[in-house]
């Protein structure tokens, strides 16, 4: 238990930040849910990646197969609220499938394929925390997984530098002339090239594009009960605000990474607290399925 939460603690401190508000058992369900996210993460990058092509594949066949003894002998432990249950069955496939989709040359095309990706590797994960909250109205998942693609946009405009070192791109090849891993790091050193204003081209309209699933996400915030909703309201606004300070840093995406402090932490979980008291509406939101227009053959 305490080690779920001190892997939180140590690799995803916004969410330790706003799990801290939740009651005690479902703190815990959080971090368990965190840490085997996280650990299929690192199998995901550890090795080389024919290896780490073949260890998925195993654990996705595995995972099919409800074999919960052969995955805990692999030292994969899937969070008992988990088990057996189909929807967190479906979306863990869907899950390992984003990460497998890690190991190819890694070029991404389209809006389309984007959204694709940034549902399979996050999109998911706003489902399993749903179940992981015990959220029993069937309406929130479409929410929940647009907060999680809101999320992945942001993890990759945070991360346009370290991904072109691993020879890896999420841009979408349509918003940057198919610029390359090679030639977005040539733009790290070259302040003047005539590709930066392609490159902040794109990063403002993926901004764009996650403020309306955060948007949508936070309207979902509804279906949850009031400890649960001020915890992800936190946790989202916090993310959010990486962006938001790349806006305000004029798109420059090539400085290190963006980080929120804890003033920055403090400042936006009292903005959440007042938002939520003042200004949060209570009746149950239709979701705009536009927002979905990519993902109808996968849901």
């Amino acid at each position: 238990m305490s080690n779920h939460l001190e892997i939180l603690k140590q690799n995803g401190k916004s969410f330790y930040w706003a799990g801290k508000l939740l009651p005690k058992k479902y703190f815990i369900r959080c971090a368990e849910l965190y840490s085997f996210c996280r650990l299929l993460d690192d199998i995901a990058d550890t090795k080389t990646k024919d290896e780490n092509f073949i260890k998925l594949n195993y654990i996705l066949d595995l995972i099919k197969k409800n074999d919960y003894q052969k995955l805990e002998n692999n030292n994969i432990y899937i969070p008992s609220y988990l088990k057996n249950c189909e929807l967190a069955k479906s979306k863990i496939i869907d899950l390992v499938h984003g990460l497998i989709f890690d190991q190819k040359l890694v070029r991404i095309k389209s809006e389309k394929q984007l959204i694709l990706y940034c549902y399979r590797v996050a999109g998911t994960v706003g489902v399993l925390m749903c179940i992981a909250l015990e959220c029993k109205d069937k309406n929130s998942l479409n929410f929940a997984t647009d907060l999680g693609i809101a999320m992945q946009l942001t993890n990759i405009l945070r991360d346009i530098e370290e991904d072109a070192k691993l020879n890896r791109r999420y841009l979408p090849g349509k918003f940057i002339n198919d610029l390359t891993p090679k030639e977005i790091l040539i733009l790290t050193k070259d302040c003047n090239h005539s590709n930066h204003s392609i490159l902040k081209d794109a990063i403002k309209k993926i901004l764009l594009i996650s403020e309306l699933y955060y948007r949508s996400g936070n309207k979902g915030l509804v279906f949850l009960n009031f400890k649960f909703r001020i915890a992800i309201g936190i946790a989202s606004n916090i993310y959010r605000e990486i962006g938001v300070k790349l806006k305000k840093n004029n798109l420059v995406w090539y400085r290190g990474r963006i980080y929120t402090t804890n003033f920055d932490k403090l400042r936006l979980s009292l903005k959440t607290f007042i938002n939520i008291f003042v200004f949060f509406k209570l009746k149950f939101p239709k979701h705009d399925q536009s927002l979905h227009k990519h993902l109808k053959e996968i849901l």
